[in-house]
């Protein structure tokens, strides 16, 4: 070699190497600072003077009242003109008043404040019980520091500083768990193993402990084109068309506010917002209190878009946590939407595309109406009840809701001078499994106006708690609706956007038409309603009862049919699924099932749990007793004989006795916390190929060592000049 290609080569190593250590001190700063990043995504305060919201500086909120050690301050976040009208008379409009949120770790709920910006100070005060806030840059640091004290956590992720967040801290819920009623938050971690997984730390914000941690499995990326980038951005306004005027305003956790409403001059609502987002997972059992806002967890991205349609118009805002959406894992992506046409009706939409952290969900936007139908007094409301409309009396609360409709497909009538609207949620879930919740209440101060903390989860509260059976015919009405969007798991089929193949999305759309009268159908119509009238739903059931025509579970393997039909979501099955989550460890069934119930056969005992769930629940399960109607109750209709029978024989040979080369099982150590051992994944994971990685600090530090020593060879063997 000569000399000068020698000092060439040198060169390069050196800058090689200077190369290496900065993307490693980088990439470790980024890691560092990944916690931070995460939590602090949506939650910064825009500061313009367009009117756009401002935020609260640092002596703002250094002065705050946390004199009270029992108090946790969460949040504080400006009001907009809609929202600060409810202290109005105390000086605020919009940007001059924030609302500031306290957990109560000692009474538990929420002490609010409404703090007048100008001159720092309190102008009005509140407490709500059952509020359970969203998680918040102010709080993360005290969640993470829990987590990083419990061993379970430790032995999955070390240090946790060091750990890759997926996501914000997210306010969740456990049903099974003291996090059904006290305040909770999931931190989520991509599993240092590379295998894909998210691994979750649920920690109990009320007793300061770690109260769960368990996996939710990988998938494969989808073959479908990356969205354009966009913004995190979106535009307040107003807009005039089709005799219709309508405003709206980005608030900080309850989505688009829609305000002051008019059709031809005439007042038909006073706003209109999503409080909250409810993300239940059966296979948990638990779930996430989703929000959307400029600093909710699922921040607002694109601006807020108005587009015309063939007989009106529409104003659409996404909300969105990642770029790399949709392949990626527990990240949200959601659409709030009103559609308003030229014969003054309209449409409150909301779009899930998902997708969520498991397979099978139901999401439940909050949707609060407060109609004002020619002025906010004497709303009247109908129901139509088997042959007839009724007047509405007192609040209610309306389940099943899709069914029983009247003869122009209403299932409510509201009404106020010459004004008349039918209601009713139109059908769009395609194995027909439409469903919501809906609430009829009086308007009362502090029942929904204020910026609103999600509740306990699963509970519908609020509104449920305001159901106080006051007058409601006559009075100023307010309606909750909360759709039940459930994501199917077949083919595989999630909560993503048309039109790319086998995708499709999860929308509900709740049309208000204003219509001339309230037709009573004739004794003919009334007889071939009844005919066709479908029983209705029971309220025991967790999940949906099958639709006429069940979707088949697709696969001829095993491994195809138990993933396909979310088997694996809830149990560790040997190799397959997961552990540690609602559903008992089956990885030794064929052994334990044999003598489980007298004088029935290991198969037929299988085969009976298979078909029908509850017949005989098992004794335990991960994280206490078992619990009924957790299982789908439709999989006699959706497998077929030999399915099941394949799904038998599989469950059989789990016996306890393993060949040597078998992979390990998911949960089946319970003192194993870590899963899969840290050198290595997990195999047949979700139908996602795994392999043996190291960490990518390990990598880069072998580089560097590697480099390293060639660079120092190379000044040990540099020749001379004269050579």
């Amino acid at each position: 070699m000569t000399p000068k290609l020698h000092r060439a080569i040198l060169r390069f190593c050196f800058l090689l190497l200077f190369l290496l250590v900065g993307n490693l001190l980088f990439s470790l700063w980024q890691q560092r600072a990944s916690v931070n990043l995460a939590i602090a995504k949506g939650q910064q305060l825009y500061l313009s003077a367009d009117g756009q919201p401002v935020g609260l500086n640092a002596a703002q909120l250094a002065n705050l009242n946390t004199a009270a050690s029992s108090l946790v301050f969460v949040d504080a976040q400006p009001l907009g003109l809609a929202e600060s009208r409810s202290w109005a008379e105390l000086g605020c409009t919009a940007n001059s008043c924030a609302h500031i949120t306290y957990f109560d770790r000692e009474n538990g709920g929420t002490v609010n404040q409404i703090l007048a910006l100008q001159n720092n100070t309190v102008v009005a005060q509140w407490q709500d019980a059952l509020a359970r806030p969203a998680g918040s840059r102010f709080i993360a640091t005290e969640a993470i520091q829990i987590a990083a004290k419990d061993p379970a956590v430790t032995a999955v992720l070390g240090d946790i500083g060091a750990g890759d967040p997926a996501m914000i801290p997210m306010s969740a819920w456990l049903a099974d768990d003291a996090c059904q009623e006290d305040w909770c938050v999931d931190l989520t971690f991509h599993n240092p193993d590379g295998d894909g997984r998210i691994f979750h730390v649920f920690v109990n914000m009320s007793q300061q402990t770690v109260a769960r941690t368990f996996y939710t499995r990988a998938r494969p990326d989808l073959d479908v084109a990356q969205p354009v980038s966009q913004r995190a951005a979106f535009t307040d306004g107003c807009h005039e068309q089709d005799g219709w005027n309508v405003c709206w305003e980005m608030t900080a956790h309850d989505g688009v506010l829609f305000r002051d409403a008019t059709y031809n001059e005439t007042p038909i609502f006073a706003n209109i917002k999503i409080t909250q987002i409810e993300a239940w997972y059966p296979s948990w059992p638990g779930g996430y209190r989703d929000e959307i806002g400029f600093a909710a967890t699922v921040p607002p991205f694109g601006d807020t878009i108005v587009n015309e349609l063939e007989d009106g118009f529409e104003v659409r805002q996404l909300f969105t946590e990642f770029t790399r959406w949709p392949n990626c894992i527990c990240c949200y992506r959601y659409e709030q939407i009103i559609r308003f046409f030229a014969d003054g009706s309209f449409e409150p939409r909301f779009v899930s595309y998902g997708p969520g952290c498991d397979d099978l969900s139901i999401y439940r936007p909050f949707w609060r109406i407060d109609l004002d139908l020619d002025g906010p007094e004497n709303d009247m409301v109908w129901l139509w009840q088997e042959s007839e409309w009724v007047e509405v009396a007192t609040e209610q609360e309306l389940f099943p809701f899709v069914d029983d409709l009247g003869p122009d497909g209403f299932k409510l009538a509201t009404g106020s001078g010459d004004l008349l609207y039918g209601w009713t949620m139109q059908r769009t879930d395609p194995l027909g499994l439409d469903e919501a919740r809906f609430f009829i209440l009086k308007e009362n101060e502090l029942e929904g106006e204020q910026p609103l903390s999600p509740g306990p989860g699963d509970t519908f509260q609020p509104p449920r708690q305001w159901l106080n059976d006051e007058p409601v015919f006559g009075q100023d009405i307010v309606f909750w609706y909360v759709p039940l969007l459930k994501t199917k798991k077949t083919e595989p089929i999630w909560c993503m956007p048309d039109p790319e193949p086998g995708i499709n999305q999860c929308e509900a759309i709740l049309r208000a038409e204003i219509t001339d009268e309230l037709p009573q159908p004739t004794a003919e119509e009334l007889a071939a309603m009844q005919a066709t009238a479908t029983p209705p739903a029971t309220e025991t059931a967790v999940t949906p009862a099958p639709s006429p025509t069940p979707r088949p579970v697709e696969g001829s393997t095993v491994e195809e049919i138990i993933l396909n039909s979310g088997c694996g979501a809830c149990h560790a099955i040997g190799p397959i699924g997961e552990g540690h989550k609602v559903g008992p460890d089956l990885s030794t069934i064929g052994y334990q099932a044999t003598g489980r119930i007298a004088n029935m056969s290991a198969a037929d005992y299988l085969r009976q749990s298979i078909l029908e769930p509850n017949y005989a629940l098992a004794p335990a399960c991960p994280n206490g007793p078992c619990m009924p109607n957790i299982m789908p109750q439709d999989y006699g209709q959706r497998l077929s004989t030999d399915q099941v029978e394949l799904i038998i024989d599989y469950l059989l040979a789990l016996d306890g006795t393993l060949p040597e080369e078998a992979v390990t099982v998911i949960g089946e150590n319970d003192g194993d916390t870590a899963v899969f051992s840290k050198s290595g994944g997990a195999k047949g994971n979700g139908g996602v190929p795994i392999g043996t990685g190291l960490a990518s600090t390990t990598v880069q530090l072998i580089i560097i060592g590697v480099v390293s020593l060639f660079t120092l060879f190379l000044l040990w063997k540099r020749p001379s000049d004269e050579a």
